[in-house]
């Protein structure tokens, strides 16, 4: 009696679904249709039934959990109950079994444990793995609606995101790599936080050069790592620890540290072996610039300088550049470029002495890395959102998988379906759809359409 009303439950959801696709496609054929809401039409039809077959197999499921004789030596049938998740096809409730157990007496849902559902949660792993991933990218609201069809709050994306929290990719290293010069690059970008205060987030990347792919140059070998709200020597010691641990230090001839003479940045020369600092010629030029922006003759002198070494002619060129300053602001902006240049001299100088010196990128980096999400827009970041978020972008850049990190892994289960038993309700649901595709009215009166066709390959790709 049971399987033929679940047979009628299914017969029903495909006839239903049958019936309004061919009538929502047929209208929309008979006018000057539009090719996206043809595709929307038959999407919203196909998760609904998607949603109401598996609403019937969670049911056949936990009516197969119930009968099982295992289960009924070690679990006490307590109650029955509705449960609704929301996945990518949209909402779906079910009802199943809260269970005793007789020897623990922990009470749970078998159904849910089996299925890998855990305990309050109200939002599919898949929909909060998505919401994340979009979220790299996106605002939390722009995230929730390209996920999924149900309404969810900037709330309930943040939630997922805490859930992941400050991941990272670990590099398997089976052999440390050999290589003869490598670099590392940092910069840091300006974000704005709720409190209305500043943060800088750091970026700190390592590579072995450049290399022409695709007719574009990239990067080596390339690892990016973001920090928040950390001290230059914990930056340092852990980058320090990645190069220890991923390559032969005895085999490094050179390492440039490469970023606009910060001081945290320069810092770093005094945690890695072998490491030279490297100027940001970026930074150097918008330094030329600000102190030349009312002399704009100077500039080719400073610079002419700058590549010859000429530190003694550099000098002569600011003081004669501050004495035709027209304003003290003029003045001390000047002293400030010069103060900069020659501060930094050996990281410009290493230029014109070093031949595996190729510059920095950092300032790019930065940009498409971290400043792309955290700062191009006028939003004001939580100190944990902003932390959690800049490890996620660097963890996505690493070619991360959300998927693979523990808090999405299945937890240990109380009770296990024997896969037989999963087979059974299976093909109880697949035995009762090739049924309804047999009595579907449209293949059967022999006209042939656009949707006699499909659904003619449906029903032969049932059969076999």
């Amino acid at each position: 009696m049971n399987n033929i009303i679940q047979h009628d439950i299914i017969q029903q959801h495909l006839i239903n679904f049958t019936t309004k696709l061919i009538k929502n496609v047929e209208e929309m054929l008979s006018k000057e249709w539009d090719f996206t809401k043809l595709v929307e039409v038959v999407k919203e039809s196909t998760d609904e039934l998607g949603r109401n077959i598996i609403k019937d197999f969670l049911e056949e499921l936990d009516k197969a959990i119930k009968e099982d004789d295992k289960r009924k030596k070690e679990w006490i049938v307590e109650r029955k109950d509705k449960k609704s998740i929301i996945t990518l096809l949209g909402g779906i409730e079910y009802s199943r079994t809260y269970y005793k157990s007789r020897k623990s007496g922990e009470y749970r849902y078998l159904l849910d444990d089996v299925i890998g559902i855990r305990k309050h949660e109200k939002v599919d792993k898949e929909v909060k793995i998505r919401l994340v991933e979009n979220a790299i990218n996106m605002s939390y609201e722009e995230s929730s609606k390209v996920t999924c069809k149900e309404k969810l709050s900037r709330q309930t994306v943040f939630n997922a995101i805490r859930q992941v929290g400050e991941v990272e990719v670990k590099r398997e290293v089976k052999e440390k790599r050999k290589v003869r010069v490598l670099y590392i690059e940092a910069d840091e970008d300006h974000v704005a936080l709720q409190n209305g205060k500043k943060e800088m987030p750091r970026l700190v990347y390592v590579h072995e050069g450049r290399q022409e792919r695709n007719g574009r140059n990239e990067l080596k070998n390339v690892y990016y790592k973001a920090y928040v709200g950390v001290e230059a020597e914990e930056i340092w010691i852990d980058v320090a620890n990645y190069v220890y641990e991923n390559y032969e230090i005895e085999s490094i001839e050179k390492i440039y540290i490469a970023g606009d003479g910060a001081r945290w940045i320069k810092e770093g020369i005094e945690w890695i072996p072998k490491a030279k600092f490297v100027l940001d010629r970026y930074h150097l030029n918008k330094y030329i610039i600000r102190g030349t922006a009312k002399r704009e003759e100077y500039r080719e002198k400073i610079w002419k300088a700058i590549n010859e070494g000429d530190k003694k002619g550099l000098r002569e060129i600011f003081k004669e550049l501050a004495s035709k300053a027209e304003t003290n602001t003029e003045k001390e902006r000047i002293k400030e470029v010069r103060r900069y240049i020659l501060n930094n001299w050996e990281g410009i100088e290493i230029y014109k002495d070093d031949d595996d010196v190729i510059g920095c990128s950092a300032e790019g980096h930065v940009s498409h890395v971290l400043s792309a999400r955290l700062s191009s827009r006028p939003l004001g970041w939580s100190k944990e959102g902003l932390k959690i978020m800049a490890k996620l972008r660097v963890f996505s850049k690493n070619g991360g998988n959300l998927r693979e990190i523990s808090v999405f892994k299945e937890d240990e289960k109380a009770f296990k379906v024997s896969k037989k038993k999963i087979k059974e309700a299976i093909r109880k649901i697949n035995k009762s759809s090739r049924e309804v595709m047999n009595n579907i009215t449209i293949l059967n009166i022999g006209k042939v359409t656009p949707i006699y066709r499909i659904l003619k390959s449906i029903k032969y790709e049932n059969i076999i």
